[in-house]
C-alpha cells in the first residue's frame, strides 16, 4: 500500500502527492517530499487549491485508490500522453473534475470571475474535464484554446 505524504506547502496543503505525480513518479521519489514540490510551479499548486477550496471536491489523479488517471498532473518529460510540449511537463498545468461541479461550470465561472484566479492563464475548452495552467503568457486575461 502507497504511504500517504501529504502535499507539506502551504498553498495546496489539502493534496496527497499521489493526487498530483503518476504512480512511478511518486513510487521512485516518495521519501523525498522536496523533489515532488520542486516539480511544480507554486503558482499552479495556489490554483489548484484555490480552485478545491472553491468549487469542493475534486480530483486529479486517482490511481491511488484503483482509478485509471496518473498523467492529470505532472508528467515526466518523455511522458507520450498529451502534447510534445505541455505544461503538465513543467508542473503548471492539471486537469481536474468536480464532484458537484461540470467542467464547464468551473470554466465559466473561472471565465467570469478572473481576479479570483490571478495566475491561471489559460484554460481548454471543449473538454469534459477542467484543464488549467499557469504559463507566463504573451496575451491579457485567460486564453482558451481547443484541444
Amino acid at each position: 500500500m502507497a504511504l500517504k505524504i501529504k502535499v507539506v506547502v502551504p498553498t495546496a496543503p489539502s493534496f496527497t502527492f499521489q493526487e498530483l505525480v503518476p504512480k512511478a513518479t511518486f513510487e521512485l521519489y516518495q521519501d523525498d517530499p522536496l523533489f515532488l514540490i520542486n516539480l511544480f510551479d507554486d503558482r499552479a499548486l495556489r490554483m489548484l487549491q484555490k480552485l478545491r477550496n472553491t468549487f469542493g471536491p475534486c480530483t486529479v489523479n486517482s490511481w491511488s485508490w484503483g482509478g485509471a488517471n496518473q498523467y492529470r498532473g505532472y508528467r515526466q518529460l518523455d511522458c507520450a500522453i498529451g502534447a510534445k510540449r505541455s505544461q503538465h511537463k513543467l508542473g503548471k498545468a492539471f486537469d481536474c473534475s468536480f464532484e458537484n461541479y461540470t467542467a464547464q461550470q468551473v470554466r465559466d465561472y473561472v471565465l467570469a470571475h478572473p481576479q479570483e484566479f490571478p495566475y491561471i492563464t489559460a484554460i481548454e475548452a471543449d473538454v469534459s474535464w477542467f484543464h488549467f495552467d499557469v504559463r507566463t503568457p504573451t496575451w491579457t486575461g485567460i486564453k482558451v484554446f481547443n484541444p
